[in-house]
């Protein structure tokens, strides 16, 4: 069938005629519908916008049926398309089908392009031609007749500054002819009409000058100068006061036109004629810099683009994650390339993630037609069609946009054929077959960016004045666009909401999605789509990495969650030796790979980093997460969620318990940073995803695996200085036992909360907690447990006025680790008790209980054990004045902790190191003490280790007053005094008072 053409007028009276016969197009509301849908022609406008523009504010209760009738009377009066409605309905909105040069609006456009090549080009006679055609065109302001409401308004104004710039040119094109008296009266009505507007004043004085009418233009200056001061308050510009300048110094470059651009061979009107399709552009879009110039660089000029395969087409896809910004940056660049490809800019969205794929013959139909081919002309085969489009297109310089493809396939047949033309493809799939195409990754806004676009929409002085809220929303958002844009247009449409009503409704992560919506925009919507377009298996991993605390994760944790491996340590996320071999290749590994691929592939997951292990880390974009954990929940059962999550909790705790094993064992040597075993940096790099791991374990009610975990990372803490961590750990631990009811793990986790708070300063919050888990655990007939909890006790509280506790403490836990046989357990009991002799300055016998440990260190293989001990039993030694013995447990101890990369011990050593040179050293040896103490100093400060802090500083204190500097002498030990009251260390606070009364006393007069 074949439509009867209808002629569409928007610009001037509405109107549509059909066969010469004007259509009845119904009552105010029915013109409205249609006026709104041919703004917007061959585009799905949802309903809400609809309502916006037929109603304002206050649509009825019957809006969507009155909608519903309103588009059946004009689907009937427009009659149908070939194969489909003229008017048709989906997407959750109505989508009106135009073709080229059915609507005044496109033609006026068109024509616009055309005239401003030529005008660009220095063809000015052509230009005007095209300009004067394009303003006929116009028979009165924009929708003439129908009812506007703010959404129509804003349309009109944008039409109307439309025309004014293509006034503008045309009258720039008739100066240049040399006719400026065919164009002197119509600028009087346009200032008429448009007093404010300075440009025009401009080119009406240039008119009226080159008349030979000076006085006529000085004239229009002081009708300028007087709107502008009396409606606005503000004097002329700078381009007008020039111009003034010039006519009243009769300045002879305003006489006359620039000399005409030489002459161009005509080219054929009936043989080509440019096509312009480009959207308009964001009049608030912001940063891309980088991008917009490589992608210039790539498809503009031939003599600047790349030199790989100079007669290839120039193809560049933008792909990234949904909502990133793809086809605004496609548009922007359009327009910025529009001088290097005159012959037209073909625009095509291929609908890549909603419905059903168009076939590349329909849209090769759609672009037939719009380069002027008549529809009887259009080849039958796919084939015959493709090979006329690149016909017409060779030799031309034409950017054809592809936006929202969803394959390869897809595009092959619509790309140019020549190396003059380019293509510009967006696509949320990583399209990789095309390999000659220019990849191009469009990464969601930097912090700067997404500002400037919060400011640009909502304006800078609102968002400065609650900066907090403001941060908050940008966090929210996470640097998406379209969350941007959905959360500025929210807050410029309610200039009543302060900014923090809207931040605090998006802090909530699972209500976020359903708050970033505002008319057609929604980032759930977006998102959907490529989620729909998932494999079952992609779609099923989509939904299991929602069940993740965090939106970054290892490979591994994806694979237990889809079962692929059991959770097992692996070598992408173990630092156990012997962790170089592969994972078993069993189907459901290779299942999960691919589903991973595919994920990768629609930009639904991005590769974080790759490690030193070759093993690369994934990160989902934080609103994408909260919408694959909305899927989970709704479409996966509660058992297969939970025993998914258990499988990488189990994870999780079987590399935390490699990872504390290896620490106690061997500390973090034997290997360089960056190689595959390298603890310390695995332990760093999921140092974040250990503590989430904890939290949402506990919050989730896994209990098991939140003991495990807590109980597995407390020696991890306690050795990396992971205070913060470890205090947020047990309390997560601690939570969770009491609310199972589960007294031993409340117990443990209630000690490991302790001997956070001792290391922390915290000496009877920490005392308290021990006492409680201590006595629970005796209670229970836990005495293994509740032994451990002797020993950090007595090491806790062995220097700060309970050294008798300490004391008493160390022998009943020594007595149960012998008679338990844990070996481990007996080197640390004899250290907590040789610890407990030094603070009772029982050196002796602290040499005696801590000797026999050095050997079980040594035999079991521990080289922080060992080296733990060795430093104690060098600190005994100088107490008891064996000072060469002391220096070699200190350089034998010192070499240990160096080799397995432990600073604290190493700060530890070097401060016994110091100490022994200032007590025991000879009168000219104190100086030697500095080195070492600084060195400790630096540590402990970097550390945040404040015990060891006040303790280098007493000493330090001493060397400074044993070499005679009182006053450096004065500054640590006030130091140690003031740290030793805050850690409530009483026996050291007496001494370093001691010293600051012996040193004030020498220093007197």
């Amino acid at each position: 069938m074949v439509l009867a053409r209808v002629e569409f007028k928007v610009l001037g009276p509405l109107a549509a005629v059909a066969d010469g016969r004007v259509l009845p197009l119904g009552g105010p509301k029915q013109r409205t519908l249609l006026a709104m849908l041919l703004v917007n022609a061959n585009t799905a406008v949802s309903a809400d916008r609809l309502y916006d523009a037929v109603w304002g504010e206050a649509p009825p209760a019957s809006a969507q049926a009155n909608l519903r009738s309103y588009a059946a009377v004009l689907r009937k009066v427009l009659g149908p398309a070939p194969g489909e409605d003229r008017l048709s309905q989906g997407n959750g909105g109505y989508c009106l089908r135009v073709f080229p040069g059915e609507v005044d609006l496109h033609r006026f456009e068109v024509l616009v392009a055309r005239g401003r090549a030529a005008l660009a080009a220095g063809e000015h006679r052509e230009a005007a031609d095209a300009l004067h055609e394009a303003l006929e065109l116009w028979h009165g302001g924009p929708f003439e007749g129908v009812a506007h409401h703010d959404v129509l308004l804003g349309e009109a104004a944008r039409l109307e500054e439309s025309r004014l710039a293509a006034f503008e040119d045309y009258a720039e094109a008739r100066l240049a002819l040399g006719e400026p008296r065919e164009v002197v009266g119509l600028l009087r009505a346009e200032t008429a009409r448009h007093p404010l507007r300075e440009s025009l004043w401009a080119k009406l004085m240039t008119a009226q000058y080159r008349c030979h009418h000076p006085g006529d233009a000085l004239q229009s200056y002081a009708l300028a100068r007087t709107a502008l001061r009396d409606e606005l308050g503000i004097e002329p510009g700078d381009e007008l006061r020039r111009l003034h300048h010039a006519v009243l110094t009769r300045d002879p470059e305003l006489g006359a036109p620039p000399p005409p651009a030489p002459a161009q061979p005509a080219r054929p009107a009936d043989l080509w004629q440019p096509t312009v399709q480009v959207p308009s552009d964001d009049a608030d879009f912001v940063g891309r810099r980088q991008l917009i110039d490589r992608v210039a660089t790539l498809l503009g000029p031939r003599s600047e683009r790349p030199r790989s395969t100079p007669c290839a087409v120039p193809v560049a896809i933008l792909t990234g994650l949904p909502g990133v910004g793809k086809t605004a940056l496609a548009t922007r660049l359009a327009h910025h390339l529009r001088n290097e490809f005159p012959d037209g800019r073909l625009f095509l969205h291929l609908d890549g993630t909603r419905g059903p794929q168009r076939p590349p013959g329909a849209i090769l139909a759609d672009l037939l037609l719009s380069l002027g081919v008549a529809g009887s002309s259009i080849p039958e085969t796919t084939e015959d069609r493709a090979a006329l489009y690149r016909s017409l297109l060779a030799d031309r310089k034409v950017l054809v946009l592809l936006d929202d493809a969803r394959d390869e396939a897809q595009i092959r047949l619509l790309l140019p054929g020549t190396p003059g033309s380019a293509a510009l493809v967006t696509s949320r799939a990583r399209l990789a077959g095309l390999t000659d195409a220019h990849l191009i990754d469009v990464d969601p806004f930097d912090d700067e960016e997404s500002q400037d676009l919060l400011r640009r929409i909502v304006g800078p002085r609102r968002l400065a004045a609650e900066p907090e809220a403001t941060g908050r929303i940008l966090a929210a958002c996470a640097g998406l666009p379209l969350a941007l844009r959905v959360v500025a247009a929210r807050l410029a449409g309610r200039p009543d909401w302060q900014v923090r009503r809207l931040a605090d409704r998006l802090a909530d992560e699972r209500g976020v999605l359903a708050e970033l919506t505002v008319g057609d925009l929604a980032v759930r919507t977006c998102v959907a789509a490529s989620y729909h377009g998932l494999a079952p298996d992609a779609a099923r991993a989509f939904r299991a990495v929602g069940l993740l605390p965090s939106p970054e994760f290892p490979g591994w944790a994806l694979s237990a969650l889809l079962d692929a491996d059991g959770g097992a340590a692996d070598p992408e996320g173990s630092p156990a030796e012997g962790s170089l071999a592969g994972r078993p290749c069993t189907s459901a590994v290779l299942a999960a790979d691919r589903a991973t691929d595919a994920l990768i592939d629609a930009n639904l997951v991005q590769i974080e980093s790759t490690g030193a292990h070759g093993r690369p880390r994934y990160r989902m974009h934080d609103l994408l997460h909260a919408y694959a954990a909305e899927r989970a929940e709704a479409d996966e059962p509660r058992s297969w969620r939970r025993a998914a999550v258990g499988r990488v909790l189990d994870g999780w705790l079987a590399r935390v318990r490699t990872a504390g094993d290896q620490l106690i064992r061997r500390g973090t040597g034997g290997h360089r940073p960056g190689e595959a075993c390298d603890l310390v940096g695995w332990l760093e790099s999921e140092r974040t995803n250990l503590v989430a791991a904890v939290a949402f374990a506990a919050g989730c009610g896994y209990g098991p695996q939140t003991a495990g975990l807590a109980a597995a990372l407390e020696d991890v803490c306690h050795l990396r200085n992971w205070w913060d961590e470890w205090e947020q750990v047990a309390r997560a631990a601690l939570d969770r036992a009491t609310a199972d009811g589960d007294p031993v793990a409340a117990a443990l986790a209630q000690g490991s909360l302790a001997r956070a708070c001792a290391v922390r300063g915290r000496v009877d919050d920490a005392t308290t907690r021990y006492a409680t888990a201590i006595e629970q655990l005796d209670a229970l007939g836990e005495e293994h447990h509740a032994a451990r909890l002797r020993i950090h006790r007595s090491f806790a509280v062995a220097d700060r006025g309970m050294a008798g506790l300490a004391h008493d403490d160390a022998a009943s836990a020594a007595a149960v680790m012998n008679r338990l046989g844990d070996k481990h357990g007996q080197v640390m009991a004899l250290r907590s008790l040789g610890f407990a002799l030094v603070c009772q300055q029982r050196e002796a016998e602290a040499v005696d209980a801590l000797e026999p440990a050095v050997a079980a260190a040594e035999r079991l293989g521990h080289p922080l054990a060992l080296a733990d001990v060795l430093q104690l039993l060098a600190w005994a030694e100088i107490g008891h004045g064996r000072g060469e013995r002391a220096a070699r447990h200190l350089h034998r101890a010192l070499a240990e902790y160096r080799a397995v990369r432990h600073r604290p011990g190493e700060a530890y050593a070097l401060l016994a190191l110091g100490r022994m040179h200032t007590e025991l050293g000879g009168p000219g040896q104190a100086a030697w003490a500095l080195a070492p103490l600084d060195g400790a100093a630096a540590v402990f400060a970097e550390l945040g280790e404040r015990r060891g802090e006040a303790l280098t500083a007493l000493w330090l204190g001493s060397t400074h007053a044993a070499l005679g500097d009182t006053g450096r002498a004065l500054s640590h030990l006030t130091t140690a005094l003031t740290g030793f009251r805050s850690l409530r260390m009483p026996f050291w606070a007496e001494r370093a008072q001691r010293e600051i009364d012996d040193v004030t006393r020498h220093a007197a007069p």
